[in-house]
């Protein structure tokens, strides 16, 4: 019969062994956590030095209440933006970002809130500008601390995109991004090859972001395997994913918009103070655009009703493709093709790299410019050399127009190109009527007519539109 004491010094073998077994595995568990937190990036090491503030914060965070002081700020940041003390609001937010760097929401929102709301709280172009600078590289500071979210790269992207893009001050937006100095701000890094790109326009920059977006959601199945984890492994803390999702056509078609809207906008004045682009440049960025348009229209989607049915949109457009297709696999590529106007920007694409195309572009372009003098006719300047009135630039232009889109039915058709080709065709009706001229019998467009001369709207991203005549330098309506 063994002696208490050496029971006792049995037991403590056995405690001490336990804990010893308890530490090794603990060890290693820890070891391949902190492998799996770097590969998601969800690791602590960013969150930086947080300047608590107050002394009911640092008592939160003393008890592990992070959250709970979270919410407290972000009640705290919406009464600073009601009360417009904007600086303090900013303070308020980056202390959130620092006790919730990995809390996604709080970079799409707040950065959301600064480009979008917080700026339009100011009346000078300049002071949108720098409120919406303030949003894009806060979207970007979440980016660099949560670097395998495409959610906010796609946020980034889409503020550069239709935020300076298309807000009312547009073309004065456009202007204070190419001129502005801070070349990291015009910068990102491509994800396939990590190489910096500059751009001195928004929607070149947009179109970056968007594609390393996409490129992010191509390469999340790899990143998942290189955790040595297996696929279905569940993370506490892992950040959930929004963009990208299957089914998600939206997501995966904004690298095409965005360069197709840089196609466009090169060929008319869009940014204040520089003049349209043609020449070689036009037709090489509505290629890159066509590009774009087809790698989307290829993308296999699983049809919702039976996910062996693969569809590709670019099927709509092809008719012997289109012929092969199963009734439900047609079923699918109509709806998806005609719910993203896919046969439109392919064919607007299309139509537009062609050499004709840019040609009556240029003339649309020259003859607005002479419709906003007031030189409706031609006429010789002062070194005697003859230059085109807006009657004659619209005329040769819209013959070159109504010749191409003949081969392009799609575009010609489309109730876009309708209002887009309506302004000029309205343009050419007030030239001819300023000279007397009768409208010619073989104007093109004669079957849309009624529709062009009952549209009264503008072209809001064009400064010849925007900018009165005689009155090149200032702002436009609505821009004080």
């Amino acid at each position: 019969m063994k002696s208490p004491t050496s029971r006792s010094n049995t037991a403590v073998y056995v405690y001490v062994g336990g804990i010893v077994v308890l530490f090794v595995a603990m060890a290693f568990y820890t070891r391949r956590l902190d492998a799996a937190k770097r590969e998601q990036g969800l690791g602590e090491a960013t969150i930086g030095q947080i300047d608590t503030g107050s002394f009911m914060l640092k008592l939160a965070l003393l008890g592990g209440a992070r959250g709970v002081a979270a919410n407290v700020l972000w009640i705290r940041a919406e009464e600073l933006k009601r009360a417009h003390e904007w600086d303090r609001l900013k303070a308020t937010i980056d202390l959130i970002t620092k006790l919730q760097p990995h809390f996604l929401s709080v970079w799409t929102f707040q950065g959301w809130n600064l480009a979008y709301n917080v700026s339009v709280e100011w009346d000078a172009p300049e002071d949108k500008y720098d409120w919406i600078k303030q949003g894009i590289k806060f979207l970007k500071e979440g980016v660099a601390k949560n670097g395998k979210s495409p959610d906010l790269v796609w946020d980034t992207a889409w503020t550069y995109y239709h935020k300076l893009g298309f807000s009312d001050e547009s073309i004065v937006l456009r202007k204070l991004f190419r001129e502005d100095e801070e070349e990291a701000f015009k910068t990102y890094i491509e994800v396939k090859s990590g190489t910096p790109k500059p751009c001195d326009d928004n929607f070149q920059l947009g179109y970056g972001w968007f594609t390393n977006a996409v490129a992010q959601v191509d390469a999340g199945a790899e990143r998942i395997a290189a955790t040595g984890f297996e696929a279905g492994t569940e993370f506490v803390d892992k950040p959930e994913q929004h963009k990208g999702k299957p089914g998600d056509l939206a997501f995966r078609s904004m690298p095409a918009h965005a360069q197709t809207r840089y196609a466009e906008r090169l060929e008319k004045e869009s940014i204040l103070g520089y003049p349209a682009t043609f020449g070689e440049v036009a037709p090489l960025e509505w290629s890159k655009a066509l590009k774009e348009w087809v790698v989307f229209g290829r993308h296999e989607w699983p049809a919702f009703n039976d996910d062996k049915v693969l569809v590709r949109l670019d099927d709509d457009t092809l008719p012997a493709a289109r012929v092969k297709l199963s009734d439900n696999a047609k079923y699918w590529t109509e709806r998806w093709s005609n719910q993203m106007n896919y046969p439109y920007w392919k064919d607007r694409s299309a139509a537009e790299s062609e050499r004709d195309a840019v040609r009556a572009r240029q003339l649309f372009y020259e003859g607005t410019k002479a419709y906003k003098q007031g030189r409706f006719v031609g006429e010789k300047d002062k070194n005697g050399v003859a230059r085109d009135g807006a009657v004659e630039n619209f005329r040769k232009g819209l013959a070159l127009w109504d010749s191409l889109m003949k081969n392009h039915i799609p575009f010609r058709d489309d109730d876009l190109n309708l209002k887009d080709t309506g302004l000029i065709v309205r343009r050419y009706l007030s030239a001819l009527k300023q000279v007397g001229q009768p409208i010619p019998d073989d104007i093109p467009f004669q079957d849309k007519l009624s529709k062009i001369r009952s549209d009264p709207s503008f072209d809001p991203f064009d400064v010849l539109e925007m900018i009165k005549p005689g009155a090149k330098e200032r702002r436009p309506a609505g821009v004080r």
